[in-house]
């Protein structure tokens, strides 16, 4: 499942939201949450479902927090949000607030599908208050790199051209869609307004190892490398905290590509976390794929190179490669349905 585009970004406030929300509470879902909670005040139920609804509460509120950061493209943000009842004032759980949402996220495996749930959901409510270069990103992590171009151009303001995160937004956009000269070029007008922008370096950086500068491109990881790492805590890193996007220190597709594949006995669970972490990019996804394929999970690499193909067909190694991988195994006239993995 995908979140749905409906418009630039929507505009409501969050009170107002909820004063929808709960004129509109005769829902079953809403009301099952909401006597839910307050029989929990009252005393302990401790079926299973009531078990399993207050786990899944408590998991999508820890969820949409983690997500705002991510969002509003800004790693380690302070996160200080609260949904309340219209008639009482009352702190509830955004479950309660967003109902509708909280069904559809339950049903999901797919962390970047469960994210862009959340992204829809904040659309609604903060989506007025993102700059240009924050909706750009919010599509470009949501895999929506048209949208992103198209909101790019439509919504730019003279103050955009004068920010280089705008240009450092546009250029990850182009390079997802495989635009590389147009992406470079987005990276040497953000240079130009700002030479020392991390964000700039980071996606230059990807550019040019794309295009076989790979000697620049690993010069500029290096120097992200010198500037971001914590002296204290230099050789303790965690590979989460090196490439994740909160740790905002090489949160790069194309690093992550190098970093694993460098390392012959790299787990399943670390491959599998690059691969939701980075599910926007269909570089790291198409190599991921490969890498399945090389470990001999044909199948399941193939699954996600149809996938990908079939999300992103401007990737046109995905697509390639999909035709390449049928003949190889031979599943022209094999027909199967394959789900997301």
């Amino acid at each position: 499942m995908r979140s749905g585009d409906t418009g630039l970004l929507r505009e409501k406030a969050v009170r107002g939201y909820f004063n929808q929300t709960f004129k509109n509470k005769n829902t079953e879902i809403t009301m099952r949450l909401f006597d839910f909670l307050k029989k929990k005040k009252n005393q302990p139920d401790n079926t299973t479902i009531d078990h399993a609804l207050q786990v899944d509460i408590e998991r999508f509120e820890k969820e949409l927090f983690a997500t705002v950061p991510r969002y509003i493209s800004k790693p380690g943000a302070e996160v200080n949000i609260k949904a309340r009842h219209q008639e009482t004032n009352e702190v509830i759980p955004f479950a309660v607030g967003f109902p509708e949402q909280f069904e559809s996220w339950r049903t999901i495996a797919s962390l970047a599908d469960r994210r862009g749930i959340i992204y829809s959901l904040l659309d609604n409510q903060f989506g007025s208050q993102l700059e240009l270069w924050q909706a750009i990103e919010r599509f470009n992590d949501d895999r929506y790199g048209e949208r992103a171009l198209q909101i790019a151009t439509e919504y730019k303001k003279e103050t955009d051209e004068q920010n280089p995160n705008y240009w450092n937004a546009l250029a990850r956009t182009n390079f997802i869609l495989t635009k590389y000269e147009e992406a470079e070029q987005n990276c040497l007008k953000a240079i130009s307004i700002e030479r020392d922008n991390l964000r700039t370096k980071r996606i230059y950086a990807d550019i040019l190892h794309c295009t076989n500068r790979h000697e620049k491109a690993h010069e500029i990881y290096n120097e992200i490398l010198k500037t971001k790492l914590p002296k204290d805590k230099a050789m303790s890193l965690s590979i989460q905290e090196l490439l994740g996007f909160d740790g905002d220190i090489v949160n790069s597709p194309i690093y992550a590509i190098s970093w694993l594949k460098a390392d012959k006995n790299m787990n399943d669970e670390t491959w599998e976390w690059a691969n939701e972490e980075f599910y926007y990019s269909p570089h790291f996804r198409s190599q991921y794929a490969f890498h399945l394929i090389e470990t001999n999970e044909h199948i399941k690499g193939f699954a996600k190179l149809l996938n990908l193909s079939k999300e992103m067909p401007w990737f046109k190694d995905g697509v390639v490669n999909s035709y390449h991988l049928i003949d190889q195994l031979n599943l022209t006239m094999v027909r199967c349905d394959f789900k997301l993995l």
